[in-house]
């Protein structure tokens, strides 16, 4: 580095400078911090690393099993810096030629079937508070397509009845505010009432929260909610690294178009802010389609007559 300044405060100078929303800044602090720990734990001066130390520490991420979208994802961050830094003349950008996109037209999660979306709806025991909040979260984002960081911002004043509908005010994600309203199914608004009749709360604490024993009940955060969905995937027997909990909201999109059901109110639930990325979705289901009918059959029947 050719400045005075330590790492953290060109990171922060950086951060600082990012038009991005907190939180995304917060995930840009905590990755590049690893970047820097990784060097630090090779014995590679944090300020003198090199392209291929980018790409081993692109290796390592890809080989402790992470997915494509995550070990391609902090790539990106680290990029993002030192291209910074390079327009500062802190530093050439080291990052040239490595490539980290995170936007492809695959999807990277995988929707359930029907049966494994019933299995996994059925498989929670609602005896506890636990499987009663565990249930609802997975209502939320398998009905209404909800993702992990919207359901971690619900608060409990965010659901409203209004005469025979019980609505729920969201924060989308990359939003600040909470304009959008969705209908909760009956099930869904069953699963609140159900989970918040076994806690002392006051209107406008976080829906979703931790209930350890001797510990205070604060609000589940965005992978701690991913987590519990992954367990409950797990529990049933679906342990595949495409299927996560982002797979619910995929469910979702998949079941409506199934279904018959028009694109723009695909749209509007899963709070796209255009059509074409819901249009994934009947991509999704043409491919179910296709394994679920097999036209390779009708070919090998009419080779196969005599």
């Amino acid at each position: 580095m050719r400045t005075t300044l330590t790492l953290n405060q060109i990171v922060e100078e950086w951060i600082a400078g990012c038009d991005r929303l907190p939180s995304t800044k917060a995930d840009y602090r905590r990755k590049i911090r690893l970047w820097f720990a990784w060097l630090s734990a090779r014995d590679i001066n944090p300020r003198e690393p090199t392209k291929e130390h980018i790409l081993q520490f692109k290796e390592q991420l890809r080989s402790e099993g992470k997915s494509q979208y995550t070990y391609l994802s902090y790539v990106t961050v680290v990029k993002l810096f030192y291209q910074y830094c390079a327009s500062m003349r802190y530093c050439d950008n080291i990052t040239e030629g490595v490539k980290a996109s995170v936007r492809h037209r695959e999807h990277y999660k995988h929707p359930l079937t029907s049966e494994q979306a019933q299995r996994l709806m059925n498989s929670i025991d609602t005896q506890t508070i636990i499987g009663k909040r565990d249930k609802l979260i997975i209502a939320l984002m398998l009905l209404n397509g909800l993702r992990a960081c919207e359901v971690c911002r619900i608060n409990i004043c965010d659901v409203e009845r209004r005469e025979e509908r019980v609505l729920l005010h969201l924060q989308r994600k990359g939003h600040l505010d909470k304009h959008d309203v969705v209908a909760l199914p009956s099930i869904t608004a069953e699963l609140y009432e159900d989970y918040i009749s076994e806690r002392d709360f006051h209107s406008d604490e976080p829906l979703i929260v931790n209930h350890c024993k001797g510990r205070k009940s604060e609000r589940l955060c965005t992978p701690t909610i991913s987590m519990i969905v992954k367990q409950r995937l797990q529990a049933i027997g679906i342990n595949d690294p495409k299927i996560t909990a982002h797979s619910l909201r995929h469910t979702c999109g998949s079941l409506l178009v199934e279904m018959g059901t028009d694109i723009e109110i695909i749209k509007d639930l899963l709070g796209h802010t255009n059509s074409s990325t819901t249009r994934i979705y009947i991509d999704m289901a043409q491919k179910q389609r296709l394994l679920k009918v097999n036209p390779s059959q009708h070919i090998e029947a009419l080779l196969s007559k005599k």
